[in-house]
């Protein structure tokens, strides 16, 4: 397959590394510094400006299986695009930063001729909102456009000693592993839930919202938002569906007064997010929970600091460097999500060449595989016909564009893309079950 990257930031340039390990990838970009990082890699590196017709020739951008679009800036993104698709390129899937130019977080079958268009900001404000609403959560993922998965933190729940098949879990739903103690369980019906577990769970996106009425109501009521930027007005709108108090805070007077039109239940207030005194007037410190979604990573870590030293029962964060991300929870943010690894996921997730240890990790010892099934031999088996690994479940199953949760009796089609949730050691024989030779 030939893979054409525009943009060698971090997103392009781990989706180069990945890609290029199996596929023949070129990758465009104009900045001498990440052009040089792009030597250690099996790509050919094209030098210049991707929105430049005759340097996108020059890529064989023409034959291209899939041509990328993930350069920080949007007009470029947009621009590459259009001409990528007129030259012949089968795929094009392209990044923008900028609402304006997308009504949702995710678009397939764009107007423009886009396969996908990605808007990093509204995927990662949809986690944080989906974080906050389901009461423990502690991560948020979307594995694919209807199915979810989360990480319940099950500390004061009604739930605490029952058996799961005591719970009454959504059909579309199922509770793929319990992550006790530091060890992985693959629940079974008798497998009794315990404080502090933390509950894995996978389904239906629309169903998902309705762990709250298992696991217990949320406990969160106020939520305090800082930066009124494109994440952080987002994750107000769609709280305001909720039952929330919410405030948002941002230094800038103009975008205050923006705001304060747009959001029908939200509090706006202008202010200095960093200015100790400022925060506790405010009574920042009875907030349940506080999202720092500023331009800037240090700032977002200090405030998130600050709230939690005032009261603030959790706080979470909007990091651009992947880098940070370790070190922000080290030192005590709870939740620290991505827009940039948000941006990666999608792209590999549609492309189905997930690297599996890049797709998910649960607390790097549980990952998601995602194999689609090309073995003859398995082809309209029952889910309980199949010989898999102990330690491994079948979580989804991915058939015309439709998420199913699978039961026993549920029989697996040829090219059904499978969503396996296994440990590092099953994966090879996972892959020889379900693709064969």
């Amino acid at each position: 397959m030939l893979i054409v990257i525009a943009g060698a930031g971090e997103v392009g340039h781990n989706l180069a590394r990945i890609l290029s390990e199996h596929h023949s990838v070129f990758v465009i970009e104009k900045d001498d510094e990440k052009v040089e990082d792009l030597r250690n890699l099996n790509v050919e590196v094209i030098h210049g400006n991707a929105a430049n017709i005759e340097l996108l020739k020059s890529a064989n951008v023409k034959k291209a299986d899939v041509f990328l679009a993930v350069t920080g800036n949007d007009e470029v993104n947009l621009l590459s695009g259009i001409y990528a698709k007129r030259l012949g390129a089968k795929k094009v899937i392209v990044r923008v930063g900028n609402p304006e130019y997308v009504e949702r977080p995710i678009v397939r079958d764009h107007p423009l001729g886009f396969d996908l268009v990605i808007c990093p900001q509204l995927v990662l404000a949809n986690e944080i909102a989906n974080t906050i609403m389901i009461p423990g959560a502690v991560e948020f993922i979307s594995l694919s456009g209807k199915s979810d998965m989360v990480e319940i933190a099950v500390r004061d729940s009604p739930i605490i000693g029952k058996r799961i098949s005591e719970l009454k879990i959504p059909r579309d739903v199922i509770i793929l592993a319990i992550l006790r103690d530091n060890e992985v369980l693959i629940p079974r019906g008798d497998t009794v839930i315990k404080k502090d577990d933390i509950v894995v769970v996978f389904g239906d996106a629309k169903e998902i919202a309705r762990l709250k009425d298992i696991f217990g109501r949320p406990i969160v009521k106020n939520i305090t938002i800082f930066g009124g930027g494109t994440v952080g007005s987002y994750v107000a709108r769609i709280l305001e569906f909720g039952n929330f108090d919410i405030k948002l805070i941002d230094s800038n007077i103009s975008r205050c007064e923006r705001l304060s039109e747009m959001l029908k239940k939200t509090k706006v207030v202008f202010g200095d997010a960093t200015d100790l005194d400022f925060l506790i007037e405010e009574e920042v410190g009875k907030s349940d929970a506080v999202v720092a979604t500023t331009e800037s990573d240090e700032k977002n870590l200090l405030i998130c600091l600050l709230s939690k030293s005032i009261g603030a029962k959790k706080a979470i964060a909007k990091v651009e460097r992947g880098d940070y991300v370790r070190l922000f929870e080290r030192v005590g943010v709870d939740i620290t999500l991505s827009p940039r690894r948000v941006t990666f996921l999608e792209v590999m997730k549609y492309l189905g060449l997930v690297d599996i240890r890049e797709m998910a990790d649960i607390r790097q010892e549980l990952t998601v595989v995602e194999v689609v099934v090309k073995n003859k031999e398995i082809a309209e088996k029952k889910i309980s016909e199949l010989r898999i690994p102990s330690n491994s479940i079948i979580g989804g199953i991915i058939r015309d564009d439709e998420c199913i949760i699978p039961r026993g009796d549920t029989r697996i089609l040829l090219n059904d893309r499978l969503l396996i949730f296994t440990n590092w050691d099953e994966i090879e024989e996972i892959e020889d079950i379900f693709e064969g030779d």
